[in-house]
């Protein structure tokens, strides 16, 4: 379904374009054995099951307190970049991988919305203007682009933040968040070998973020309990 959506919203001719550039360099045997490449994929293997957990503790609690809709909006619209930029640096990993994980944060962001119709919608959006913008906007301003959407846990921080405030224990899955740091200390790994540094930053401060969440939310948890046991 995301794919129909960027083929409705892409001229014919654009896709032909980059179609042939491409040169069906993911299916090229040199690339996807090289050790870099490899690093990428288990990266991006990792972090496919970032949302895993988050819907499964959605699922089991029966609600998404203190979940921020906003933040896993933005993680899938991570993804779909990524994925893009992969399509675009012809990086098998980087391209198979973010789809994945993509449709696994998708996912979560559907269980969170209270109207699954409005979610396809968003997503079928977000997906097809993000390939439209990537593919055709400058290297500096895709740059720039890729480094502020690597700020989508901003709104978590908030929510975290006001769960340890009021000393409540939210829905926040630290297993996911566990998760997306082991992810991002390949694709750091995966920057250094291939000396991209883009990679390198945006997963840097990924994992900066991730750290803050998580800390706040241990430290709600562990207040959550000392109020139960007063």
């Amino acid at each position: 379904m995301l794919l129909l959506g960027i083929a409705g919203a892409l001229p014919n001719s654009f896709l032909q374009l980059h179609f042939i550039q491409f040169d069906l360099n993911l299916i090229n045997r040199e690339q996807l054995v090289n050790p870099a490449e490899l690093l990428g994929f288990i990266g991006g293997g990792i972090g496919m099951f970032y949302g895993l957990p988050q819907a499964l503790r959605i699922r089991r609690l029966g609600h998404g307190t203190g979940v921020s809709l906003p933040t896993w909006l933005l993680t899938f619209s991570v993804s779909m970049s990524w994925a893009v930029w992969g399509f675009g640096a012809h990086s098998p990993s980087a391209l198979i991988m973010n789809i994945g994980g993509a449709l696994v944060n998708g996912s979560v962001a559907m269980a969170i919305m209270p109207s699954k119709r409005k979610g396809i919608f968003y997503l079928l959006a977000i997906t097809a203007a993000l390939w439209f913008l990537i593919l055709s906007l400058p290297d500096a301003i895709v740059s720039a682009l890729l480094v502020a959407l690597v700020f989508f846990l901003a709104p978590q921080v908030l929510k975290s933040f006001r769960s340890l405030r009021n000393g409540t224990s939210s829905a926040v899955s630290i297993r996911a968040l566990a998760v997306a740091l082991l992810s991002n200390i390949f694709w750091i790994a995966y920057a250094f070998a291939r000396e991209i540094h883009l990679v390198f930053l945006t997963s840097g401060i990924a994992m900066t973020m991730i750290l803050i969440v998580m800390t706040l939310e241990l430290l709600a948890q562990r207040k959550a309990r000392l109020k139960v046991a007063i």
